[in-house]
């Protein structure tokens, strides 16, 4: 039996996928949504507009992004999802860097609280390093890393 969290996660996951999200968000998302991002990266969202505008954001830099769940389960109202992000940065800016075409693939853990049937509240990490890699504020080279300041 699949839980209403995990029902919920994925109808947000599949939105996002689809590029619905900005039509569904009202939806998908409780009015209070609440977005804590602790890896820093982007900052908190709020709301339904917040989330979208953030995930708008998101697709603008990199078109072909993408979220595949590997794995996920959810107990009353909470559920825990293990992520894959996919894309290419051939749009828009992303941290404050131009596209350079790169790849980017990075994991991500994201646990999000449910209330009737839709999401309030989402905390996520996700693998910065691949971030800044992808934006080349880092690159890897021979197992040490290498840092750049912006230009």
């Amino acid at each position: 039996m699949t839980s209403d969290a995990v029902a919920a996660v994925r109808a947000a996951v599949a939105a996002i996928n689809d590029r619905s999200i900005g039509d569904r968000a009202a939806e998908l998302l409780d009015p209070s949504f609440v977005r804590h991002d602790l890896a820093e990266l982007f900052g908190d969202s709020q709301g339904p507009a917040g989330a979208s505008d953030f995930v708008s954001m998101i697709i603008s830099a990199m078109p072909d992004f993408r979220l595949d769940i590997e794995d996920i389960f959810g107990v009353g109202g909470r559920a825990a999802v293990r992520l894959q992000m996919t894309g290419t940065h051939t749009g828009a800016p992303l941290l404050g860097q131009p596209a350079r075409g790169r790849r980017l693939s990075a994991s991500a853990v994201f646990i999000y609280r449910v209330a009737d049937g839709r999401l309030a509240e989402a905390w996520q990490i996700v693998d910065g390093l691949a971030f800044y890699r992808l934006a080349g504020l880092i690159e890897q080279q021979d197992q040490n890393i290498t840092a750049h300041s912006n230009p």
